[in-house]
C-alpha cells in the first residue's frame, strides 16, 4: 500500500511539472506580439540605423505561407521543402533466450530494429503574408514536420542474415505550407530575419498549426495535468 502511495506521489509530481511547462508555454504564446512581414521590416528600419544591428532582438509571432528561392529536395519524396528528417533502420529477427524462476530456459524469436542512418537538413526560407514576406532562419527551431514517406524495402542480397527489410521514413516541411512561427526578429546581412533569439532567451518554434490551436491545446494540457496531479496527490 505504501509503495502504491509513492507511485501516486511520483505521478502527481510529474504531472505538476508537466502542467507548469504547458502553463509557461501558454503565457509565452499569449504575451508575444504578432507582427506582419511589413511590421518586421519597419522595426528593422527604425532600430538598426540608429542603435545598431545588435540592438534588434524582438520576440514576435508571424504567420504565412512558406516560400523558398533554393528549396531542399526531400531525400525520398523529392518534394521541395525547407527542412527534412530522414531515418533509415534495419528490421530483423533475433533469437532471445529467457529463464523462469525455476531455471527453465525458453527461446523465442523477436523482431528488432537498429538505426543505420539518421539525417536532418534545414534551409533558410521566407514566410509570405498579405503585407510581404520576411526571412526565416530555422536553425535551432522546434519544427513541426509532416509525414512524407514511410516504406520498408526488401533487403538486398548482401544484407546481414535474418534481415527483414530496411525501413525508410522521411518527414519534411514542404514549400507552400501555412505556418505559425514564434521567434525573435534579429538583423542579418542588412535585413530582418526571424531566428533563435540571442542566448536562446526566447522560444523558437515553427508549427503547421495556427496560433489559436496552439493556445487552445496548451491551455487544455495544462488543465488536465493539474487535474491529474491534484487527484494523484490527494
Amino acid at each position: 500500500m505504501i509503495f502504491f502511495g509513492f507511485i501516486l506521489l511520483a505521478v502527481a509530481v510529474g504531472c505538476y511539472f508537466g502542467g507548469r511547462s504547458q502553463a509557461g508555454k501558454l503565457r509565452t504564446l499569449s504575451a508575444t506580439d504578432t507582427y506582419s512581414a511589413q511590421m518586421a521590416q519597419d522595426l528593422f528600419s527604425q532600430v538598426v540605423p540608429t542603435l545598431g544591428a545588435e540592438a534588434l532582438a524582438q520576440a514576435c509571432e508571424v504567420a504565412g505561407v512558406i516560400e523558398a528561392e533554393q528549396p531542399l529536395a526531400g531525400p525520398l519524396s523529392g518534394a521541395p521543402c525547407v527542412a527534412y528528417n530522414l531515418q533509415v533502420s534495419r528490421e530483423y529477427e533475433a533469437d532471445v533466450t529467457t529463464a523462469d524462476s525455476n531455471g527453465v530456459k525458453k527461446t523465442t524469436t523477436e523482431q528488432r530494429s537498429d538505426t543505420v542512418e539518421s539525417r536532418e537538413q534545414r534551409a533558410r526560407f521566407y514566410v509570405r503574408d498579405a503585407t510581404g514576406r520576411v526571412q526565416i532562419d530555422p536553425e535551432a527551431a522546434e519544427l513541426d514536420l509532416a509525414d512524407a514517406i514511410d516504406r520498408t524495402d526488401v533487403p538486398p542480397a548482401h544484407a546481414p542474415a535474418r534481415t527483414l527489410g530496411y525501413r525508410r521514413v522521411e518527414r519534411n516541411l514542404p514549400v507552400g505550407t501555412q505556418v505559425y512561427i514564434l521567434g525573435t526578429i534579429v538583423a542579418n546581412a542588412g535585413a530582418p530575419v526571424i531566428a533563435r533569439g540571442p542566448r536562446g532567451k526566447h522560444k523558437f518554434m515553427i508549427s503547421r498549426r495556427s496560433g489559436h490551436e496552439l493556445l487552445r491545446d496548451a491551455a487544455s494540457a495544462a488543465r488536465w495535468f493539474y487535474y491529474v496531479a491534484g487527484g494523484a496527490g490527494g
